[in-house]
């Protein structure tokens, strides 16, 4: 039964997806963890922690977006009765405030799901850009 509710919880956050590339945050919001140690790490910045910084990063990402759809390509996910992860790619194409036309974006994800009581929530979300291979000269500065 867990493993079916942890299922249950990606296909909800996808589902999240759908509305934050369309400019609202709060479904993806909802998911995330009410715990203090939740993080967020997501290609608009530095690393935040704690339930306030994480919305507040989520809601400020969003706000960036109009309009958009997000298709996900999984890579891996496993659990246990507390806690789960999946590895994701996230094809998206999105309509950015003050622009015209669609754009393309693809982020590498990985998330960190635990039991918060009766739900699944989010602990951990990391995206960023890079979903091919790269130069090693791009990790340092040259």
């Amino acid at each position: 039964m867990a493993e079916n509710e942890f299922d249950q919880a990606i296909d909800s956050y996808r589902r999240a997806l759908g509305a934050f590339v369309k400019g609202d945050p709060t479904y993806v919001a909802e998911l995330f963890s009410r715990s203090e140690d939740v993080t967020l790490a997501n290609p608009l910045g530095p690393p935040r922690r704690g339930r306030v910084d994480v919305e507040k990063a989520i809601m400020e990402a969003a706000a960036h977006f109009t309009d958009g759809s997000v298709h996900c390509e999984e890579i891996s996910r496993y659990s246990t009765p507390e806690l789960g992860y999946v590895v994701q790619i996230e094809r998206n194409e999105l309509q950015l405030a003050g622009h015209e036309g669609m754009r393309p974006s693809s982020l590498r994800v990985t998330m960190i799901f635990r039991r918060e009581g009766d739900a699944w929530r989010v602990a951990h979300r990391h995206a960023d850009p890079i979903t091919t291979a790269q130069p090693i000269r791009t990790v340092f500065d040259t």
